[in-house]
C-alpha cells in the first residue's frame, strides 16, 4: 500500500458518507475573502455558505534535506510522503481504538503551505506532547474521545505510529501502526444508516 493508495481509499470513504447522508460531496464553509479558496470548487458554494472541496494530487516534490539538516535528524521517510502527496483541507474521520470511538481531524496541507515551515512547526515540544525523549510530529490539532476533546494527534518520528496524546493528563491512545494504516481505517463523520 502506497501512502496515495491510502490517502486515495478515505478519499473515495468521506465522499461516500459525505453523499450518502448529505447528497453531496464534502463541503466547507466558504466567504469569498475570508476563506482561501484552494481546493474550493467555488461555483458550488449554496445558499447557506457552504462549497464543494476536492483534495489535489500533488505535482512537485518537496525535498526535506535542508529541514532535515536544520533539524539535525532525519524524518521518517513516510512522515515525508504524507506531506507530499495529496493537497487537502481539513479532513474530519472517526476511528476504532481500544477506547472507543475517535473522533478526530487531520490538519490541512494547501498549495500555498510552506512544506518548510509547516513541518518544523508540527515538531511537538511540552506544550503538545509530554514525552520529551522522541519526535513527534502534530498533523491534527482536534481529536475527541469519550467526549474528551483535549486530544492533539502525533506521528512519532521514528516508528511512524499515530497517537492521540492529551497532554495534561499525560495520556496516549494509539490510533493506528502508521499514517497509512490510519487513512485506511478512517471513516466519514456522518453516522451511517
Amino acid at each position: 500500500m502506497s501512502m496515495k493508495e491510502a490517502f486515495e481509499t478515505f478519499f473515495e470513504e468521506m465522499d461516500r458518507n459525505s453523499m450518502n447522508f448529505w447528497g453531496k460531496l464534502p463541503r466547507i464553509p466558504y466567504t469569498k475573502g475570508n476563506v482561501s479558496d484552494e481546493l474550493i470548487l467555488t461555483e458550488t458554494r449554496d445558499d447557506e455558505g457552504y462549497a464543494v472541496w476536492r483534495p489535489q494530487l500533488q505535482e512537485k516534490v518537496f525535498s526535506f534535506e535542508n529541514v532535515e539538516e536544520e533539524l539535525g535528524f532525519k524524518i521518517h521517510p513516510q512522515i515525508k510522503q504524507y506531506f507530499n502527496t495529496y493537497y487537502f483541507r481539513r479532513l474530519e474521520a472517526k476511528i476504532m481504538s481500544y477506547e472507543g470511538v475517535v473522533c478526530f481531524a487531520l490538519d490541512s496541507i494547501l498549495p500555498s503551505t510552506d512544506l518548510a515551515k509547516c513541518v518544523k512547526g508540527s515538531i511537538a515540544d511540552g506544550e503538545t506532547h509530554y514525552i520529551r525523549n522522541k519526535v513527534f510530529f502534530l498533523i491534527g490539532t482536534y481529536c475527541n474521545i469519550d467526549g474528551i476533546d483535549s486530544y492533539l494527534v502525533h506521528v512519532n518520528n521514528e516508528t511512524c505510529e499515530v497517537t492521540a496524546v492529551e497532554v495534561g493528563d499525560r495520556h496516549s491512545v494509539k490510533l493506528a501502526d502508521s499514517i497509512e494504516d490510519l487513512l485506511m481505517n478512517m471513516k466519514g463523520i456522518w453516522p451511517e444508516d
